[in-house]
């Protein structure tokens, strides 16, 4: 605990306290907070002051060069499909590139990752894969995955088919299955 001298102080008159100086003992009832917890505001506004300031920008200058050049936008591709690998995989991967036309194939562990330039050359591959009863999977695309979601503070005690129901009927979300945690 400090005690302040009123002559380090300049407090305005209307919140003025009182000190004594004579009186400088330790039961006073002003204390100084730390700095830690002080705070100075040194910016004083007009609630009349407007919000738009004084910042000006300069002009771009945009040259004949950067008008020509065109943005390149990626076409998203989508994901590969997955071949499983056997020990004649490399004649599957012929009659994939002569049925099917030349696809970008990776090996990766117990599968060759097949990448296809579109969606229907996806469904075409796949299309094949089962008419040569070939083993494969095909990572569906993001779009396509389940949106899970995780509701937390909800009482031990409310009825799962309650829940579901609310948020088929009321809110007009697909739901598939609606779990309670324990």
């Amino acid at each position: 605990m400090s005690v302040i001298d009123s002559s380090n102080v300049s407090i305005s008159d209307r919140n003025k306290v009182p000190f004594n100086d004579n009186n400088m003992d330790h039961n006073s009832e002003y204390e100084q907070p730390s700095k830690r917890h002080t705070a100075t505001i040194s910016v004083k506004r007009n609630l009349n002051d407007s919000v738009v300031g004084e910042i000006t920008y300069d002009s771009l200058s945009v040259d004949d060069n950067d008008v020509k050049q065109s943005v390149n936008i990626p076409i998203k591709r989508p994901p590969p499909s997955m071949l499983k690998r056997t020990e004649h995989f490399i004649q599957d991967l012929i009659k994939i590139n002569d049925a099917r036309g030349p696809i970008e194939s990776k090996l990766g562990g117990p599968h060759i990752k097949l990448f296809t330039q579109s969606v229907e050359a996806s469904h075409r591959l796949a299309k094949f894969f089962r008419t040569k009863d070939m083993g494969y999977f095909i990572i569906g695309p993001c779009s396509e995955h389940p949106i899970k979601v995780v509701m937390r503070g909800l009482p031990r005690n409310l009825n799962v088919d309650v829940l579901k129901k609310a948020l088929v009927e009321e809110y007009e979300f697909v739901v598939h299955k609606v779990v309670q945690l324990t």
